[in-house]
């Protein structure tokens, strides 16, 4: 996608380039601090960028290389695993791609948050839901039922993990979807994010895995046009839940062979 920019905007691009990627090398950041962190740095930018830059940096997209996550045993959230993320800028559209496997051996255990995500105004995660009308997040998890700190189990699924201000509950919605899922095999996952209008039910989220069509859910993000952004891309692989069936024994770990994301 080439653009004319001016040489400002070019410039302030890339300023905001260097400070996302200063943020990639901070890999264990608890995800509450992360999420305080993100929403300090989306409030500096509405202050003091025009939608001129803005549009510009959504247009330019961005994207990650290959990596290898390890989750570590006996330990939950961030801390055994990755929250990071990179800022980007959408009052529209925005869409993310990524590939992942989950590696031979991989231990299910009960489940965790995987892969490339959305966030949205102050990023809602981690059992603050949106209901203020200020936020949310569009994220994957996995999930075995029937795993737990003893026994890796079987029958493990990605679904939907979604923040919003209509969730019906404390923690994200995931609509009842399920794409079933198995070690050493990659998955090509998407998601994409439409924003609403004022207090109307006319946004959207769309899920997809190998091609798949997991969730296509009309939604109300938020309702505080202060907040009516889409203002990073997440990356975050970790186990849990809180209790301890979300641990594991052993290590194990999630291979991300590719990542892309851009505004529509």
């Amino acid at each position: 996608m080439k653009k004319t920019l001016k040489l400002t905007s070019l410039l302030f691009i890339t300023a905001f380039v260097f400070i996302s990627c200063e943020k990639d090398s901070n890999v264990n950041v608890p995800e509450d601090a992360n999420k305080e962190a993100q929403q300090n740095a989306g409030k500096d930018m509405e202050q003091s960028a025009t939608k001129d830059v803005a549009a510009a940096i959504a247009a330019l997209g961005g994207g990650a290389g290959a990596r290898t996550i390890t989750l570590q045993p006996n330990t939950l959230s961030c801390p055994g695993g990755l929250c990071t993320s990179y800022g980007v800028w959408s009052e529209g559209i925005y869409t993310v791609w990524f590939q992942m496997r989950f590696n031979s051996g991989f231990f299910w255990s009960r489940g965790g948050k995987c892969g490339y995500g959305i966030l949205i105004g102050d990023q809602n995660t981690g059992g603050d839901p949106g209901w203020d009308g200020n936020g949310g997040s569009a994220r994957f998890m996995w999930y075995c039922p029937n795993g737990s700190n003893a026994a890796s189990g079987s029958g493990a699924y990605l679904q939907p993990y979604v923040y919003y201000k209509d969730q019906p509950g404390q923690f994200g919605n995931d609509f009842g979807k399920k794409y079933y899922i198995q070690a050493g095999v990659t998955y090509n996952c998407q998601i994409s994010v439409k924003l609403n209008t004022g207090s109307n039910t006319n946004g959207y989220v769309k899920y997809y895995v190998n091609g798949t069509e997991l969730l296509n859910q009309s939604i109300r993000w938020v309702t505080n046009n202060s907040k009516r952004n889409i203002n990073a891309v997440s990356l975050h692989t970790f186990r849990g839940g809180s209790q301890e069936y979300w641990k594991a024994p052993v290590t194990s770990s999630i291979y991300y062979a590719s990542a892309a994301w851009d505004a529509q």
